[in-house]
């Protein structure tokens, strides 16, 4: 399509060429007297019919112009919109397949707005630079070749003052698009902090800090506004320069060309084609020149788009990976020791053995690497050594779609969509093959299994209530009861729960434990918490000290040891007032 497109504009270029030559010859054959050339001998010699020819070639010239310019806009503009379409879903799918050590690091409101200004940059410029770029461009060429076959001597003239012309568009492009590039910066930079305020607008408003962060927004905001108007002031005296120096051509041939025509050595016909395409070249070197912000503004769009697009942060696949239709659900963590920062671990030589079908608890302080082990399982985390296994089958070796398919994962503060809650449910492919997307049917029989079929159809409009974004029309409760659901219709045999039952009052906390009873019947279930009441039926509870297994074994068993999961339970049952130190040994 864009090669159909460019190709019509070949054709329209030419039609622009064409264009004076029946002024040329009405001057020199209809009003003068010299002869037609030997190419054009079939057109009749008498002036009135030769008129008629010469006017009917003229308003041809201009229909199929016309045409060729609506032909080849709509094609290279078509073709635009679907290569931008193309950028703006790779770079989608790009971003979405980062690790989250990308996501944690990026800013959100900055990738939002490459996917958004900086790729509309990138259109504007294929659907209105580029059709003007190509026309004008070959119609430039075309036109300075034919003023150098009709007066060599004359076209040398008219372009006498092209290097300055170059040298001043040179530097003038790379001052706008250095602006232009702070400017697109300086806007994905306000998006941050847009993003940022409008995600947390209830702690913004709680400690009145509205006006701190309008002003904030309004300084970010003003950063690229200064830059864009020193873009738009650099454009404002290249064009004028353009003018200046096109106008000043036109007047030194023109001067030379009427002394010509005066001493004979030129005609007039010639004179007036030879004007017609200075005048010509005028036109499409004024409309680049304005196209100079456009395309300095695409330039800088395309760093940024590039620069995401170079970032290959995505969690390592295996070149061949294991397939794993259904696991059993044995989980294996060997020597796993990791570091956020270098020389600082988190976790140093973990050893945990979890055979399918059985509950371990992960407990400690604050801080002790419990979430950290919790994200190894699905592959958020890699092991900085070590290895973690599924059935024994080293993680890195499974995909990563057969390795998640196996998990269901309630987070500490589970994200819910715009949408119904039973689409919520539904969210995501299954794991067992069950449950079809956007089946309502199946949403229902997922909660109901779960036992929360009570609560969610006590919502406004039960399964059909919309659930506001990030599920801000919810209670924090409401909303963790839709996300063990969301586990329940995921039917995978591993089941992670970070902190599911964290905030919430003793009666929907008892609902929700029970539920999570249910759920993790039959599956492998891991799940972090410090509400160790709730613990007292895992098959098995590892505390993590410093990032190392400080102790293990059932419930009662860790209350003998008295060590830190016994003092962790006295402080929480309010029979110990003093710090939850380690005893020695631990």
């Amino acid at each position: 399509m864009l090669a159909g497109g460019l190709a019509v504009s070949v054709f329209a270029a030419l039609m622009e060429l064409a264009a004076p030559w029946p002024i040329s010859f009405i001057f020199d054959s209809v009003i003068g007297h010299r002869s037609l050339p030997h190419a054009l001998s079939f057109l009749p010699t008498a002036r009135g019919s030769l008129l008629v020819w010469l006017t009917v070639a003229m308003l041809a010239i201009a229909g199929l112009l016309a045409g060729a310019d609506y032909l080849s806009n709509r094609l290279v503009a078509t073709a635009g919109q679907r290569v931008v379409f193309g950028i703006r879903s790779q770079l989608f799918r790009h971003i979405a397949a980062q690790a989250p050590s990308f996501h944690q690091r990026r800013q959100t409101g900055d990738l939002l707005a490459r996917l958004g200004g900086d790729v509309q940059a990138v259109q504007s410029a294929m659907v209105n630079a580029v059709p003007t770029l190509v026309g004008n461009a070959l119609t430039l060429i075309g036109m300075v070749a034919i003023m150098l076959l009709v007066d060599w001597r004359y076209a040398l003239l008219a372009m006498a003052l092209v290097p300055l012309l170059w040298w001043t568009s040179r530097y003038y492009l790379r001052r706008i698009k250095a602006l232009q590039r702070q400017a697109r910066r300086a806007d994905g930079q306000a998006g941050a902090v847009a993003q940022e305020v409008l995600t947390s607008m209830t702690v913004v408003q709680a400690f009145g800090a509205e006006d701190f962060e309008a002003e904030r927004y309004a300084e970010t905001t003003g950063a690229g506004l200064e830059h864009n108007r020193r873009a738009i002031v650099a454009q404002s005296e290249f064009t004028p320069l353009v003018t200046m120096a096109m106008t000043a051509s036109t007047a030194i041939v023109l001067f030379f060309g009427v002394r010509a025509v005066t001493s004979g050595h030129v005609s007039p016909g010639e004179l007036i084609v030879f004007m017609a395409y200075l005048r010509g070249m005028f036109s499409p070197v004024r409309q680049l020149s304005k196209l100079a912000g456009v395309v300095s503004i695409a330039h800088a769009a395309t760093e940024r788009l590039v620069e995401i697009l170079d970032t290959h942060e995505e969690v390592p696949e295996a070149p061949n990976p294991r397939p794993m239709a259904r696991a059993r659900g044995s989980i294996e963590l060997s020597g796993i020791g990791f570091e956020y920062q270098e020389g600082r671990p988190v976790l140093d030589g973990v050893d945990l053995e979890i055979p399918a079908g059985t509950r371990l608890a992960l407990v400690g302080l604050t801080g002790s690497g419990k979430s950290t082990v919790l994200r190894m399982i699905p592959r958020f985390l890699d092991p900085t050594s070590g290895t973690v296994r599924l059935d024994g089958v080293d993680l890195r070796d499974l995909g990563l779609a057969d390795l998640r398919r196996q998990i269901a994962f309630v987070p500490q503060e589970p994200y819910l969509f715009r949408a119904t809650v039973w689409e919520n449910i539904v969210y995501g492919p299954p794991s067992g093959g069950s449950l079809a997307r956007g089946d309502r049917a199946a949403a229902i029989r997922a909660a109901r299994s779960a036992g929360l079929g009570d609560v969610l159809e006590a919502f406004p409009k039960g399964y059909d209530t919309l659930v506001g974004e990030r599920g801000s029309t919810l209670s924090g409760g409401q909303r963790q009861c839709v996300a063990v659901a969301r586990a329940m219709a995921r039917n995978a045999p591993v089941l992670l729960l970070d902190e599911p039952t964290v905030g919430l009052d003793a009666e929907l906390e008892s609902v929700l434990l029970t539920a999570l009873e249910r759920v993790a019947e039959g599956r492998t279930t891991i799940i972090v918490s410090h509400q160790l009441a709730g613990l007292r039926s895992a098959d098995q509870i590892a505390v993590l000290h410093h990032g190392r297994i400080s102790e293990s074994g059932t419930h009662l068993q860790l209350l003998t040891g008295r060590r830190l999961y016994w003092r962790l339970d006295r402080l929480q049952q309010g029979r110990d007032t003093t710090p939850a130190l380690v005893p020695s040994g631990g």
